[in-house]
């Protein structure tokens, strides 16, 4: 008997579903999606969860239900000069902030909208689409950013939090248990961003020494987004802020005069955070520790093997980052070439 195909999927108004994502709500075929997956005829669930998450999870009392994301591509507008400042290019700031919230908004959304308690195991991933076209570094203004959250929506009933209000983590499987035998819980997913640029702040004098308007540069960079952090924490009532990724980019960017030499400063802090509170007391549970598998090797063949694995590890690993110097060094001087006509 040959395979029938699929019922066709019933037309989606695009209008109506713009206008639903304007207003800030998730587009139509998203909402059909969550409602097929969650709803009582559903019969499995995706997931980006490992086995050993997946079973830790359920260990601590998650369900999981289905995958859920959230995306944002946002499109910064070209900027006021900022020749002769040293300041947080704010608009920029804002900017990759927004991005971050919009994406956060939608997987929120989705997570509701399949009765969740939280998202487990996000996943994040921003990417520029679009460089500026000043030159001024690239990253000026006039850059489009798409900002990506995917992550596994769960039931957790023994997490405290409004209904309907489900909590979004980067937290693991193997996280999530870890903080339930211990009496926490997730209570807000943390995140900021801070564009900060330091003018003529590389010229050294010839002499040997620490640049200390470069380093003032970063460090207020870094109190800035601390401060915001913190805040974030406070106003949701996070005792900790765990799982803490802070990434700081700094490059060196032309002044924007003509002739001038490349003595301007760029630093980006990316810093994202699970806030986590006390819930109870600590519930342990123990288990049966398995037996300790050992790897096997054949005798006198060994080292041998070994050795000629960890060479050709050795050659894979060498062959990646030339190829990766190879393309920061077209990068580099691609940025030299426009700075130069823009001069």
């Amino acid at each position: 008997m040959p395979a029938q195909a699929p019922p066709a999927r019933r037309a989606i108004d695009m209008r109506a579903s713009l206008a639903q994502l304007a207003a800030g709500g998730l587009p139509l075929r998203a909402t059909e999606r969550l409602a097929e997956e969650a709803g009582p005829g559903r019969k499995l669930f995706t997931s980006d969860l490992s086995v050993n998450e997946f079973l830790m999870a359920r260990d601590a009392g998650c369900e999981p239900i289905a995958q859920v994301m959230g995306t944002s591509i946002f499109h910064i507008g070209q900027i006021p000069d900022y020749k002769g400042r040293t300041a947080e290019l704010t608009v920029i700031s804002d900017g990759h902030r927004e991005a971050r919230r919009a994406a956060l908004s939608r997987i929120f959304q989705e997570a509701k909208a399949v009765n969740a308690d939280a998202v487990i195991g996000a996943h994040l991933r921003e990417r520029m689409i679009t460089m500026g076209s000043r030159g001024k570094g690239g990253d000026d203004g006039g850059e489009v950013l798409e900002f990506t959250v995917v992550g596994t929506a769960v039931r957790a009933p023994f997490l405290v939090h409004p209904p309907g209000q489900p909590i979004v983590t980067d937290l693991s499987g193997q996280d999530l248990w870890a903080l339930a035998q211990e009496g926490w819980e997730p209570c807000a997913f943390l995140f900021e961003f801070c564009r900060y640029h330091g003018w003529h702040v590389t010229a050294g004098s010839g002499g040997f020494g620490e640049l200390d308007d470069a380093r003032t540069v970063i460090e207020s960079a870094r109190e800035i987004a601390t401060q915001r952090m913190l805040e974030q924490a406070v106003r949701n009532n996070a005792e900790f802020v765990i799982g803490s990724d802070i990434t700081i980019k700094v490059r060196e960017v032309p002044c924007g005069f003509a002739k001038c030499t490349r003595d301007d400063l760029d630093v980006d802090i990316s810093w994202f955070g699970t806030g986590i509170r006390r819930i109870g007391e600590p519930r342990r549970v123990t288990h049966d520790v398995p037996p300790l598998m050992l790897s096997m090797m054949t005798v006198g063949r060994g080292r041998a093997a070994r050795d000629t694995k960890i060479g050709a590890d050795e050659d894979d690993a060498s062959e990646v980052e030339l190829a990766a110097e190879e393309a920061e060094e077209l990068a580099l001087q691609a940025d030299e070439d426009l700075s130069t006509g823009n001069d």
